[in-house]
């Protein structure tokens, strides 16, 4: 296992992945929260930190709190269980500030083996707001998935999370997905706004996924673009590792007419090399911030008249045109990156040309 000797930092090779460090302003040696797959990221990563260094917006990481001697308490079982998963970076954050906003100020304090369903249902009921569904879901499945754990270790005899349909969100909204022509119409903008938008569109990536493509992801010869980092931002700093779930890591089929308007793209990059991001940021090397993404496809938004429309409903998009074309559940599975049928679900609707066709189709049996 070599270690390489940097200006700033070292990158370590750790079975077939590389772990970054460095000793910050405090002179306390600090290591990366997560292992990198490429040796790209690593530097990127150390890059971020040393510029964070010299604007002087360095802070220290902050470390897990609860120790062993409270690893009975609710708060420090959870404490230690999320320190102990595999997390994206971006998840550990999003559990963290779900942890110590909502879930441990009210439940922390108590015992495992003594939690009752009827001190769950009160926290889900008066703690966790209706007013905002999505984070009372995720919040409530944290929770069930922590006393999960503390059940197959034997800690505790039984789950208390019984709340009935509380990992259940009704949609809001109806979404009305992009047409076929409307994603077409993006191929008019310069490609560098339009086509991180229409690879959303038509293939179903995530924004994050968009902006972690390198060179060597798009295989225009086999028609596929490949899956395999995305790019999370936390507390100012980016990180670029992989996909979310194992899922998440796939090739997805490319529809052949947007083919030559990737190759022309691609044949118009700087030359940095197969590791060189597909859609770089403006310095050539990092990726595409969230603010250019968030620019580019204000612009797309515009050009098609489709104001109602956000990025991730894109995702929505790809996976009714797939759904139209014949696709079954485990093709959308693959395509969208999910582990289970229901999630697809999620992304598939009924468009007004799909809506009218059925009806007519309907119609016509009263002809016989």
């Amino acid at each position: 296992m070599g270690q390489e000797r940097r200006s700033f930092g070292s990158i370590e090779r750790r079975s077939g992945y590389f772990r970054a460090r460095y000793v910050g302003p405090d002179r306390q040696r600090y290591d990366a929260p997560h292992l990198f797959s490429e040796r790209i990221d690593a530097e990127f990563w150390l890059g971020e930190v040393h510029r964070s260094i010299e604007r002087q917006e360095w802070r220290p990481p902050v470390k897990v709190k609860g120790g062993p001697d409270d690893l009975d308490t609710l708060a420090g079982y959870a404490r230690h269980c999320l320190a102990e998963r595999e997390l994206t970076p971006r998840t550990r954050e999003e559990y963290g500030r779900l942890l110590e906003k909502l879930i441990a100020p009210t439940l922390g304090s108590f015992k495992l083996k003594y939690l009752e369903p009827d001190q769950i249902r009160r926290w889900y009921s008066t703690v966790l707001s209706a007013d905002r569904p999505v984070q009372r879901k995720h919040a409530y499945s944290l929770l069930r998935s922590i006393l999960r754990e503390a059940e197959d270790e034997g800690l505790i005899d039984r789950n208390p999370c019984r709340v009935r349909n509380a990992g259940k969100v009704r949609r809001t909204r109806d979404i009305e997905p992009a047409t076929p022509a409307e994603l077409n119409k993006l191929l008019e903008l310069p490609p560098k706004q339009g086509l991180p938008v229409v690879l959303a569109g038509w293939c179903g990536l995530r924004s994050g996924e968009v902006r972690g493509l390198r060179r060597r992801d798009l295989d225009l010869t086999e028609g596929v673009v490949r899956v395999r980092q995305a790019v999370t931002r936390t507390k100012g700093q980016v990180h670029v590792g992989a996909p979310k779930t194992a899922a998440g890591t796939r090739d997805v089929g490319i529809p052949p007419h947007l083919i030559p308007y990737l190759a022309k793209y691609v044949a118009a990059l700087p030359v940095t090399g197969r590791d060189g991001f597909l859609f770089p940021g403006g310095d050539g090397v990092s990726p595409m911030s969230e603010k250019a993404l968030r620019y580019a496809y204000g612009k797309a938004r515009k050009v098609i008249g489709r104001e109602d429309l956000t990025f991730h409903d894109m995702r929505h998009s790809a996976a009714s045109l797939a759904g139209m074309t014949g696709a079954t559940t485990a093709e959308l599975k693959a395509m969208m990156g999910h582990a289970t049928a229901g999630m697809v679900e999620r992304y598939q609707h009924a468009t007004r040309a799909s809506r009218s066709r059925l009806a007519e189709n309907m119609s016509k049996l009263a002809e016989l």
